[in-house]
């Protein structure tokens, strides 16, 4: 519609004209612009995957943290703004544990920088429709689903070695301040194939009544101080191999076959012996099979001091009094532990989405972020710059030295070979049916028969 140029005759008849041509535009423009209010009232304001989610998996959008400017990323394809992060459920972002409202809120920092919404999918950790399992369905039928960051354990890296894409990406200035043990554990064949993000360490909780400082050998243990409880039948043996690798055993051979010395071997299992007659070790202890169960009978109060990963003594500290966290004792005083660790590994295969999903591990494993999360997760972080950033720093002069002299926990292929008959000898010791050095020469020879 045009403005008229003529001059009008009458001029009431002209101010009239104008009056109702006025009229009409305005009433164009008001129907137009209703018309466009509508259009974005129906169109959703977060970009959602068009594909739907594995079977069984829990899709979680991030919350978005207000009073922050985004930087949008340019990216031609609207549907490329979502990044897929899959989680096991402990670690899943959510307001309603301390870790996850840290994680749901450093998420939100990201998704406002970056641009790109992270839709975080909680999977369990194992078996059927597990992370690796699912992972491997998805990249196989449904690739348009697959995660681009996954959370994986220790024993699941190896199995998804060929899922998974290297980290050429990451230099080693980036990772130097992380624990060998967690750089071993994350390295395939010399190559990074993941970042580590958090970790746990075998220990003993003990009394510091009982124990003013922390105990280094079996002998600084005396029976007048109250029982030591070890998990003594657990099938992985993780305390006695503990102890033998401590004295400077190993658990495979030059060509990586799973091998036993009997006689080192044969003098833990002497301290066993010897801390059973001394009265140390309480009968009910030799059928625990868990380190979960010895960490429950010291918060009962049945223990002066027990096995325990340092999480739990992490989760748990505030429930038992006087309480601290050491290594567990050893023959000569030597200072040995395992370690386990959870670990982002990078799926994606398109250049467009790794340079976006690598900016997401590195900021979840930025010291700053991976120290707030970690001491809220109850988890230990996996490097020191990271560990630094706890605001409890006793905490972390405790933990520091478990995860500098930490090793990575034995593979599930040595354990499910090595630990069972070494749990047998223990037994067969403390039933007094064997000696420490046959039940030892016993075990190692089954293991080499496998």
């Amino acid at each position: 519609m045009e403005i008229p140029t003529s001059k009008p005759q009458n001029p009431k008849a002209g101010l009239f004209t104008l009056v109702v041509w006025i009229s009409r535009v305005v009433c164009g423009l008001c129907l137009g612009f209703g018309i466009l209010l509508s259009a974005c009232a129906s169109a959703p304001s977060t970009v959602t995957p068009t594909t739907a989610p594995v079977s069984g998996v829990t899709a979680t959008p991030t919350s978005v943290l207000a009073n922050s400017t985004p930087v949008p990323f340019a990216t031609p394809d609207a549907s490329a703004q979502t990044l897929r992060l899959w989680l096991p459920p402990q670690f899943a972002p959510s307001a309603d544990t301390p870790g996850g409202k840290v994680l749901l809120a450093q998420l939100a920092t990201f998704e406002e920088a970056k641009g790109w919404r992270v839709e975080v999918r909680v999977k369990k950790p194992a078996g059927q429709g597990g992370l690796i399992d699912a992972l491997q369905s998805s990249l196989q039928v449904a690739p348009s689903v697959s995660p681009d960051v996954i959370a994986l354990d220790s024993s699941m890296l190896p199995a998804a070695a060929g899922s998974v894409q290297p980290l050429t990406q990451i230099t080693d200035g980036e990772v130097i301040d992380f624990y060998p043990f967690a750089l071993q554990t994350a390295r395939l064949n010399n190559t990074l194939i993941a970042l580590p993000f958090a970790a746990d360490v075998l220990g003993m909780a003990y009394s510091t009544t009982a124990y003013p400082l922390p105990p280094a050998s079996w002998t600084d243990l005396k029976p007048e101080n109250g029982p030591t409880w070890l998990p003594l039948s657990d099938p992985m043996a993780l305390v006695t191999l503990q102890q033998y690798v401590a004295l400077g055993g190993t658990l495979t051979d030059a060509a990586g076959q799973p091998t036993l010395d009997a006689s080192l071997l044969a003098q833990v299992l002497s301290d066993y012996q010897s801390m059973q007659i001394a009265g140390l070790l309480p009968v009910e202890s030799f059928g625990l099979m868990t380190i979960e169960e010895t960490w429950v009978t010291y918060r009962e109060s049945r223990a002066s001091a027990a096995a325990a990963f340092f999480g739990t003594y992490l989760s748990d500290r505030r429930r038992v009094a006087a309480t601290a966290f050491t290594f567990i004792p050893t023959h000569n005083g030597a200072r040995a532990t395992f370690a386990r660790q959870w670990n982002y590994a990078l799926v994606t295969d398109d250049p467009a989405r790794q340079a976006i999903a690598l900016e997401l591990m590195r900021w979840l494993t930025a010291p700053d972020n991976l120290g707030a999360w970690t001491l809220a997760s109850a988890v230990l972080p996996p490097r020191s710059q990271a560990l630094a950033m706890w605001r409890d720093t006793s905490l972390a002069a405790v933990a520091d030295p478990l995860l500098k002299a930490a090793q990575p926990e034995p593979p599930q292929s040595v354990i499910v070979v090595v630990g069972p008959p070494v749990t047998a000898a223990v037994q067969a010791v403390l039933n007094g049916q064997a000696s420490p050095e046959a039940a030892a020469a016993a075990a190692a020879a089954t293991i080499a028969g496998r």
